[in-house]
């Protein structure tokens, strides 16, 4: 018998960035990525968790906001560190933030819409 081995994708070119961020860091976030870098792919959830923007101790739960933004490789590097610092992540307390290849995006694209008078 033969085993097949599935053969393994290769990863999609753009990168995803998450970052635990404490509780209201993220809309800011995804605004000042809006205005200032013209990122639209932001998406900021909330969870809870321990540990992150305090010491932990029993029972000390406490909301985050979970920030995800997908990009293209090209500009992976910059929206991190402009994330990095306007979310404050590295003071104490500030967060976590990582990035990762995406296996498989699809663009959307808006249509240019003519303005009403």
């Amino acid at each position: 018998m033969t085993i097949r081995r599935r053969a393994r994708r290769p990863a999609h070119t753009d990168k995803l960035i998450k970052g635990f961020l404490p509780k209201g860091r993220g809309v800011d976030v995804v605004r000042l990525l809006h205005t200032e870098l013209g990122i639209n792919t932001g998406n900021v959830s909330s969870a809870r968790g321990q540990g992150l923007t305090h010491s932990v101790g029993y029972g000390d739960w406490g909301e985050i906001d979970i920030l995800t933004v997908a990009v293209s490789s090209d500009r992976a590097d910059e929206v991190f560190a402009f994330i990095y610092d306007r979310a404050g992540v590295g003071v104490h307390g500030g967060g976590l933030l990582f990035q990762a290849p995406l296996v498989k995006v699809t663009p959307f694209v808006l249509p240019q819409m003519a303005e009403e008078t």
